[in-house]
């Protein structure tokens, strides 16, 4: 019995320290989204690829870039053997109000500090769809093989990762002026699915973007 006694204090005791030494570790560094502020409180979710830093009657918003519909009929292309790129309809949904638009990339995209693998493409409108100039297409191919190279029609992007987060900042290198954009990733570039391209616009006069992410919203994933 004191036996029995004495292994039950024993398996106590160490339960006690093992919790204790336990609560005396300090955490690990979070790298959640929810930790990110952006502009006034705006925090980056923790959902999505790409964002959008826009303003909008002098409030700060998270809008989301989604992938377009193409007019091809392959669901994913390699940028490589593309020698043109086609939207459907005349105008992207996001339509940011800012010549000077900050994105937020989540994942891979080059160096943690230095060029990113996305360029800002200005695309041509041509009646209901809008496309790539065929001769940024080849432009984009040089630039993924001569990084220092600097190609006319190619709007480079500079980009800091934030802390230790899989978030980069990616900031365009010059304003852009009113119209309809791309961005597209390099050929070969790590972190991007095959054909995978977002659209956006330049277009101070626009309503407000549809379904925005604000400070006082939750920043949940969904």
């Amino acid at each position: 019995m004191q036996s029995h006694r004495s292994l039950c204090l024993a398996l106590l005791l160490g339960s006690s320290a093992l919790s204790l030494s336990q609560s005396q570790v300090p955490p690990r560094e979070g790298v959640s989204s929810d930790d990110i502020s952006v502009a006034d409180g705006l925090q980056l979710p923790t959902y999505g690829h790409i964002w959008a830093l826009d303003t909008w009657k002098g409030l700060h918003e998270l809008v989301r870039l989604r992938p377009p519909d193409t007019m091809s009929d392959e669901p994913a292309f390699s940028l490589k053997l593309r020698k043109s790129i086609e939207f459907k309809g005349e105008a992207a949904r996001v339509r940011m109000h800012e010549p000077a638009p900050l994105f937020f990339l989540r994942g891979v995209s080059g160096a943690d500090n230095g060029r990113s693998d996305l360029v800002v493409v200005r695309l041509n409108v041509d009646g209901q769809h809008r496309e790539v100039p065929k001769d940024a297409m080849a432009k984009m191919k040089d630039q993924a093989k001569h990084a220092d190279a600097q190609y006319p029609g190619l709007i480079g992007l500079k980009q800091q990762r934030i802390g230790t987060t899989d978030w980069y900042r990616l900031t365009a290198q010059q304003e852009l002026p009113t119209g309809e954009y791309a961005l597209i990733p390099l050929p070969a570039s790590p972190g991007f699915a095959d054909g995978e391209v977002f659209d956006f616009a330049i277009d101070p006069d626009a309503p407000e973007n549809s379904d925005p992410l604000r400070s006082e919203q939750y920043r949940g994933a969904q």
